[in-house]
């Protein structure tokens, strides 16, 4: 009998995030149940980081690169498979396959205004043809913004590709230590081609060096930087790129304008009919929230189906510290998560009630763009000569034992937004909260989105306002019998969400259909 054949679909891959977990996900379960399976996206991912931070194995998942393709071409790849599951957030097309799932993370509207049909069908497209600037950045170990600058640091081999044909750029690096034999051996390669810049000039006061080139057809070619081996070399960072061009000056002014447009540029809705949408034969989504917006929004049904939580990757200590933790990106757009009304409810809260002995810690990157940095700098100006720490790049073993000492663990996301005027603006599910319970932290957690079917009575706290905030974690924090009550509770509580209930749940969906 001829295997059966998969694919899921993922724009976002890259960034491993909790979207990422349920695709790979889906390709655990799909190889268990005998399907060739095919993760298909656009940018390279880094394979132990994704075994490591997603706690899959990538053996016998087939990830399969491809150019960046209009919604017809997509289409056409879904016909080549059995089954075949679009997971890929805001990217709408229609479905070729013998079985289609949309997996929705929270529906966009396609119902939509003349501005709106406007920007995504002759705006956006058209700011991609004008302007000249990098579609994407591969190998990058992490950003970190320094003195209003950002540093992307290098690992071994990093890559830059193009959208156009760039004759001529230059790179500026910056190298913690600065040796003249780390940067005579820095190689450099266009799609695996050695290459050579035309100039260089270095800055020792700076421990900078910039390089200059000239090159030829370099549309939708990668190219690297390749560091040598050697102690010093683990320390080196982009902290820019130049292109002698007005399309590229034009871009980066509208980028510091209008971040959110800019990140459009790089994927998110287009112009959706609903036959796109009713050609899969089953919508998967991950909250009664979402399936409620999904029905308001595309007069569809959905499917809940919880993203899994490798809760079993998440141990509690016995020796907790009066820790409170959050956990989440920095950024101003969209479903921000609040950290600065979570600063300022924590100061209130040790000059309120003089828990001085606690601390609040924020772990998260900061997103590109000025706009996010200045949020970021906000924050930690508001929380100076407070107990608030930043963890902005952790490894994923650092984050589990950030999370095994804390005892409480806060989220706001949705805190002074209206959940039926705006629902982007909340958490549509909230697989942190999950992880943190699972570690042994008692959740205190706004009332609002999916938060609110992950938390029990006998596993946490919901809030409305900042006072209860406050009152359910002083309760917590006064009372050591029900803190040490409710966190066996959310250990017990987490479980519900756990890959195998997801596996469970997921197997039975597909079984369905065959049947």
């Amino acid at each position: 009998m001829k295997q059966k054949t998969a694919a899921i679909y993922d724009r976002w891959l890259y960034t491993l995030g909790g979207g990422e977990q349920v695709a790979f996900a889906y390709a655990q379960v799909l190889i268990e149940i005998g399907y060739k399976v095919d993760l298909i996206t656009h940018k390279l991912i880094d394979p132990k980081k994704a075994e490591e931070k997603m706690g899959v194995s990538l053996e016998k998942i087939n990830i399969v690169y491809i150019k960046e393709s209009s919604s017809k071409k997509l289409s056409g790849i879904s016909s080549k498979y059995d089954l075949f599951i679009n997971t890929s957030h805001l990217d709408y097309f229609s479905n070729a396959s013998k079985m289609g799932i949309l997996s929705v993370f929270f529906p966009g509207i396609i119902k939509l205004s003349i501005y709106e049909y406007l920007k995504r069908a002759f705006f956006v497209p058209s700011f991609r043809k004008i302007f000249i600037y990098p579609s994407r950045y591969e190998g990058f170990s992490f950003d970190q913004y320094i003195d209003g600058k950002i540093y992307k640091w290098l690992s071994k081999k990093s890559s830059i590709v193009f959208k156009d044909d760039v004759q001529s750029f230059s790179i500026s690096l910056y190298l913690e230590y600065f040796t003249f034999s780390i940067v005579d051996q820095i190689e450099f390669t266009l799609d695996e081609k050695i290459i050579y810049p035309v100039s260089k000039s270095t800055n020792e006061k700076t421990n900078r060096i910039t390089f200059s080139f000239n090159l030829k057809n370099t549309k939708n070619k990668k190219f690297s930087i390749k560091l040598p081996k050697h102690p010093y070399s683990k320390k080196v960072a982009l902290v820019s790129l130049t292109i002698p061009s007005i399309r590229f000056f034009l871009y980066n002014i509208f980028k510091t304008i209008f971040p959110v447009w800019e990140m459009r540029l790089h994927g998110g809705p287009g112009v959706t009919k609903l036959s796109d949408l009713e050609s899969y034969n089953k919508v998967i989504t991950i909250s009664e929230f979402c399936k409620k917006w999904i029905n308001q929004y595309w007069g569809l049904d959905s499917e809940i189906l919880y993203p899994p939580v490798n809760t079993d990757n998440f141990l509690s200590t016995k020796k907790k510290k009066n820790i409170i933790l959050h956990v989440g990106r920095f950024f101003i757009t969209g479903h921000s998560k609040k950290q600065l009304e979570l600063a300022k409810a924590f100061i209130k809260l040790v000059n309120k009630y003089k828990v001085g002995s606690w601390e609040l810690h924020f772990v998260g990157s900061v997103a590109d763009g000025n706009t996010h940095k200045n949020y970021f700098n906000k924050i930690v100006l508001e929380s100076s000569g407070h107990p608030i720490y930043f963890h902005n790049n952790v490894s994923f073993n650092e984050l589990k034992k950030l999370f095994s000492e804390a005892k409480i663990y806060w989220h706001a996301t949705g805190l002074n937004e209206d959940e039926d005027r705006n629902p982007l603006a909340m958490e549509h599910f909230g697989i942190t909260t999950v992880e943190a319970m699972a570690s042994g932290c008692v959740p205190v957690v706004i009332n609002k989105g999916g938060q609110k079917e992950i938390v029990t009575l006998d596993s946490g706290f919901l809030w409305n306002n900042q006072e209860e905030l406050l009152e359910q974690t002083m309760r917590l924090i006064k009372n050591p019998a029900l803190l040490k009550t409710l966190m066996g509770g959310a250990i017990e509580r987490s479980k519900y969400f756990s890959q195998e209930n997801f596996k469970r749940r997921f197997k039975k969906i597909i079984e369905k259909h065959e049947s």
